[in-house]
């Protein structure tokens, strides 16, 4: 049986960290328009890169992961297709003090990215324990919600 971790949660200011996304696919695509959205400066390193990344304001490296791009790296987003890759990444970012969010694993990261709910008045961040499709069903009803409340 895994044993869960519990997350706390927290808002930060990433504006101007240096953050790595490894993996070129459509979730490393959300995630670095994330990041991006909250002000952090994003280098993407994979061998095979979606052609949306090459219009977004980040650092494109199109080759395989290599220890060395973790260096000074405040967040990173193992967002590829190999679940081994992804818990290497995991394992050097924990020795390395990295904040370190891997997609393929509920427990092999030590950073959580939530499902935000934003307006002029609140920020809400939700968590389903690694679920995002929980996540996304009640990010919409908060939205209903809201709506209602304004």
């Amino acid at each position: 049986m895994l044993e869960s971790k519990r997350y706390f949660p927290l808002f930060i200011d990433l504006n101007e960290k240096e953050c790595l996304v490894v993996g070129g696919g459509k979730i490393a695509l959300r995630k670095t328009k994330t990041l991006l959205d909250y002000g952090a400066k994003v280098t993407l390193v994979a061998p095979e890169i979606k052609e949306e990344f090459y219009n977004l304001p980040i650092t494109i490296i199109k080759e395989s992961f290599i220890v060395d791009y973790l260096n000074e790296k405040f967040l990173v987003v193992a967002a590829t297709d190999n679940p081994p890759l992804n818990e290497m990444i995991y394992d050097i970012c924990e020795l390395k003090g990295i904040l370190i969010n891997n997609i393929t694993s509920k427990v092999d990261m030590n950073a959580r990215f939530g499902a935000l709910v934003e307006n002029d008045e609140f920020q809400i961040a939700i968590s389903a324990k690694g679920d995002p499709k929980k996540s996304v069903a009640l990010k919409k009803e908060i939205e209903r919600f809201l709506d209602d409340y304004e």
